[in-house]
């Protein structure tokens, strides 16, 4: 009888074993959760602040390395710029509701790249209540969520109190074993902090080293694996480094953690991403730069190590960042080739001639150039103009806008009082916005008011005029800007255009006809100033 009821309790358990064998294997295996990410960049102006001019780039890079290495389906990988508040609520609670539904681990990674202060982020230049954000991180309905903010002031994301700049810059008080279920919020900086980023990287100091240290340059490990707390301590390192050697401040990233569990969180595998390249470093410390554009890739400190990395097809340097052994080496990588590159193959050199990031040769139109730039044209004098200024601020890479207020007088038989105002924007076809060579499109209007006694009465003058620009913006001086160029206006006036008046020597000849008048006229821009 006992023989028989342990027969039944082994036929009983047996079903249970199985499931639990099955659990095992698939946990062994590694098998994928369902990951699902939300990324935002926003480089909209916020009052009190200039615009971004690369948040875009920062979010569509993070896009980029969780599509290629992070096993991040593409329709699982939603893209905004600059939304509505309410778009990213929006797509919040939808990816949410998906996972919600879905069988086994879930991941949602939600990003963030613009302006930010401790109560809220400012997508399109309006605010969303950083709470707001938090809730749906916070919420249960995916195994794990993961918020960055890549911004300033990143104490409200996580509540970090902030750092002094004497502080030990690599200390990282978090645990070793980074758990399987709950919340992260990691932010680019601590308390009050600002974020910086530079045109040398197109991007974000931190935004950039968290994006190298997912395609393999965090892997400490050397299992081909970056994890979380991976991840977070590469780009931590690297962003206090160059915040100190670039900025006027220490920027420290900050890490708060809410999770339950034992399995360090792996983000991004390198062998998914097609295009391996082997780094076999003998000393360093070693450097990528993309060769078409010499924008830094990723870094790696020194010391001897071999890791992989996942890079995009293309031609790359490898560079030996050591000022008493400089060295470097040209590679290319094809689709879905592994390529070893070991230090040892590079070549001596001096950094005069390495294509690294800050370290280019002067040209009219620099890659790092300041986004503002305030200008007179002062050979306009001549014609009657008392001034004529030009104010120019970068919209984004490509883009400016362009102010130009103006005014004018002459004292003679007839008295001459006049302002005017033009707007426009251009499109810059080499450098960055606001120096290079651009063309444009504008439109402005002038009013004048001419007296004395010839006229018998005073008259007053109103015309409209629409304008095209070519040219070009240069920096010498490190400040001063100087351009040139030409401008073609199509004008309306209610008389006669007045810039006619300027090229006839009798009143007569000006006011002889009545109604309406339009003149095309062809002239020069000349501008010094200085950028800021």
């Amino acid at each position: 009888m006992r023989l028989f009821a342990h027969v039944c309790l082994l036929l009983a358990l047996v079903p249970w074993a199985v499931a639990w064998a099955e659990g095992v294997t698939s946990r062994e295996q590694g098998a994928p959760p369902r990951r699902v990410a939300v990324v935002v960049g926003a480089n909209a102006a916020v009052l009190g602040r200039a615009a971004l001019r690369y948040a875009h780039e920062d979010a569509r890079r993070v896009m980029d390395v969780l599509l290629q290495v992070g096993e991040f389906a593409p329709d699982d990988v939603e893209l905004l710029l600059d939304p509505a508040p309410e778009a990213i609520l929006t797509a919040l609670d939808e990816r949410l509701e998906q996972l919600r539904a879905a069988p086994g681990q879930t991941l949602l990674v939600f990003y963030y790249s613009g302006h930010a202060d401790q109560h809220s982020l400012y997508p399109g230049g309006t605010p969303l209540a950083l709470a707001e954000v938090k809730k749906r991180i916070e919420s249960a309905s995916a195994t794990v969520r993961l918020g960055i903010i890549d911004a300033c002031r990143g104490g409200g994301w996580t509540q970090a109190k902030g750092l002094h700049a004497d502080a030990e810059p690599f200390a990282l008080k978090v645990p070793l074993d980074v758990q399987s279920t709950g919340s992260v919020l990691i932010a680019s900086s601590s308390g009050l902090e600002n974020a910086h980023e530079t045109a040398a990287l197109e991007g974000s100091f931190f935004t950039h080293h968290l994006v190298a240290g997912l395609r393999g340059a965090a892997d400490v490990a050397g299992d081909g694996e970056v994890s979380l707390v991976e991840a977070f301590t590469y780009a931590k390192q690297f962003t206090i480094r160059d915040t100190a050697l670039f900025a006027d401040r220490l920027q420290h990233p900050s890490f708060d953690m809410n999770l339950r569990g034992r399995e360090d969180l792996a983000l991004t595998r390198v062998e998914t991403g097609g295009t391996i390249v082997v780094l076999r470093q003998r000393q360093g410390p070693l450097e990528v730069v993309q060769a078409s554009t010499g924008r830094s890739v990723l870094e790696l400190a020194a010391g001897e190590r071999q890791l992989k990395v996942a890079l995009r097809p293309g031609r790359y340097l490898l560079i030996r960042k050591d000022a008493s052994a400089p060295a470097v080496q040209e590679f290319s990588v094809r689709p879905d080739q592994s390529l070893l590159v070991d230090e040892e193959q590079l070549v001596p050199a001096s950094f005069a001639s390495i294509a690294t990031k800050g370290a280019e040769s002067w040209s009219p139109w620099p890659r790092e150039a300041p986004p503002r730039v305030l200008m007179v044209h002062p050979l306009e004098i001549g014609f009657s103009v008392l001034y004529h200024l030009e104010y120019v601020t970068a919209l984004d890479s490509s883009w400016s806008l362009a102010v130009e207020p103006m005014g004018w007088s002459d004292a003679g038989s007839q008295n001459l009082l006049g302002l005017g105002l033009d707007v426009g924007a251009r499109y810059h076809l080499a450098g960055r916005a606001p120096v290079g060579a651009f063309v444009g499109a504008r439109v402005g209007s002038q009013v004048a008011r001419l007296y004395g006694a010839e006229m018998g009465s005073d008259q007053t003058f109103i015309s409209l005029n629409v304008g095209l620009d070519a040219g070009f913006t240069m920096l010498f001086l490190n400040r001063m800007a100087l351009s040139l160029g030409l401008k073609v206006d199509q004008s309306f006036a209610t008389r006669r255009d007045m810039r006619d008046f300027f090229i006839v020597n009798r009143l007569e000849e000006y006011f002889e006809g009545r109604g309406p008048k339009q003149g095309l006229s062809v002239g020069y821009r000349v501008g010094v100033g200085i950028a800021f």
